[in-house]
């Protein structure tokens, strides 16, 4: 057919695309038959008529099924992606067009780039997706319960694709693992509980495969053995636990990858829907997501110490409000550990070495105590709070405290006292911090010479 006056009557770049029919679902070859100048001028010298569409831009299956659908399957096509290559995104229109065989489709391709993402393209999607969106934002804002509110997003996206399962996973790179943020499954069909399925090496090699294409769509057995062929560990893995269907999109913050969004055993003939209201709600819980962690972060920086990792003057006073509200007031013990002679040591072997001891004494507090009972509440000054302890166990982990600071060389003034939950903590504290005065001061008078100044 002469397709060649049709595209010039375009302004924006287009082409003609054939779509070779290979059986129900499948195709063969696809090229670029005719293009129009604008086309022409945007992909360069490296294009001519007739050529294979991967020789002049890398393979991408899901463009390729867009394709299929508009040239064979004769459904108008629209897709605003992000086009990693090209560092934009690209506002994608694929309209079927009449054939004289019948064993090749044609469609027509328009496009149009942009520098970044445009709410108003992104929101040209059906009804049937946008009120999908909106059931899912709504499931993500009004929980107060964040992890619960994203498991809403996950069902409603089972619900809409007929899905089987579905998961997030963030990326720890500094501890080099994958965290299992969030997952919903409907049935034994799909059941993960080895925390080991997904290795770091694995969740790495996602990025390569996706490669500039936004997603990871698996429909078929064609699809998931073109997989296999450059991750066939991965593929068998599936395989094993009857993985027929996949999409796979990355949950980024800007330009990073925090995590990816996975759909499993979903309704294929949905596959549209399904990309287009994963990849609006991927914008959505990359944001959200990154934004609680954040939060979360700044959280535990507000509540920990720097330089010795447990828990700071903040931390116990919000432990010391919670325990003066409990009722009935369960038993506890309280010890003030200060340590001796650090002054000395900053003074004669640099703030380093009295850095190194503050660590030190924090480890040994941390194999007597529980670590979320131990609070560096100053320079030189530790508080242990403990809760839920008999006196009988509370006395043995100050033998065993003692026994440990003795055997390491380590110098502290220790006072304690423990209760059956009848005096106000301050009355408690205030005991502990008196009897810890006494020892350091007995201690000083003994060195006067460590003294501080």
């Amino acid at each position: 057919m002469e397709f060649q006056a049709f595209v010039n009557t375009v302004d924006m770049p287009c082409c003609v695309l054939s779509v070779e029919k290979a059986g129900e679902g499948s195709w063969g070859e696809i090229r670029i038959v005719v293009a129009n100048r604008a086309y022409r001028d945007t992909m360069g010298p490296a294009y001519h008529d007739n050529m294979i569409y991967s020789e002049l831009v890398p393979q991408d299956n899901k463009f390729e099924d867009y394709c299929y659908r508009a040239a064979v399957l004769k459904q108008r096509m629209h897709a605003y992606v992000e086009t990693r290559a090209l560092h934009c995104w690209t506002d994608q229109t694929i309209i079927p067009l009449a054939s004289d065989r019948e064993d090749v489709g044609y469609c027509q391709f328009i496009f149009e780039f942009t520098q970044k993402a445009e709410a108003g393209r992104m929101a040209s999607v059906s009804i049937e997706t946008a009120e999908a969106v909106i059931k899912s934002c709504i499931q993500l804002i009004g929980k107060e319960d964040f992890l619960s509110g994203v498991g809403g997003v996950l069902k409603v996206i089972m619900e809409e694709s007929g899905a089987a399962a579905s998961r997030i996973v963030l990326v720890d790179h500094e501890m080099k693992r994958a965290v299992n943020f969030c997952e919903r499954s409907k049935s034994e069909e799909w059941s993960h509980h080895d925390e080991d399925f997904i290795s770091y090496e694995l969740i790495l090699s996602w990025e390569d495969i996706i490669g500039v294409s936004n997603e990871l769509i698996i429909t078929d057995e064609k699809d998931m053995a073109s997989i296999a062929e450059r991750n066939p560990e991965w593929v068998r893995s599936m395989n094993d636990n009857n993985v027929k269907s996949l999409v796979l999109i990355p949950l980024r913050r800007k330009k990073s990858v925090i995590g990816y969004l996975y759909v499993i055993n979903f309704d294929t003939s949905k596959v549209v829907e399904l990309k287009d209201l994963i990849e609006l709600m991927s914008f959505f819980l990359g944001s959200e997501i990154h934004n609680n962690l954040l939060l979360k972060k700044l959280e535990t920086i507000s509540r920990i110490d720097a330089l010795t990792g447990c828990n700071n003057r903040r931390a116990m006073i919000q432990r010391v409000r919670f325990l003066s509200d409990c009722s009935p007031r369960p038993c506890y013990g309280v010890v003030n550990i200060d340590l001796n002679g650090l002054k000395a040591v900053n003074d004669n072997e640099g703030h380093e070495a009295g850095d190194r001891l503050l660590i030190q004494v924090t480890e040994l507090l941390g194999k007597v105590f529980y670590h979320e009972d131990v609070f560096r509440t100053g320079g030189d000054e530790f508080i242990i709070l403990s809760v839920n302890i008999d006196r009988e166990a509370f006395d043995r982990k100050l033998s065993n405290l003692h026994y440990g600071a003795e055997k390491h060389g380590l110098r502290i003034a220790v006072g304690s006292c423990w209760c059956d939950g009848s005096l106000d903590p301050k009355e408690t504290f205030r005991s502990a911090d008196e009897r810890m005065y006494s020892d350091k001061m007995a201690y000083y008078d003994k060195n006067p010479g460590l003294k501080r100044h």
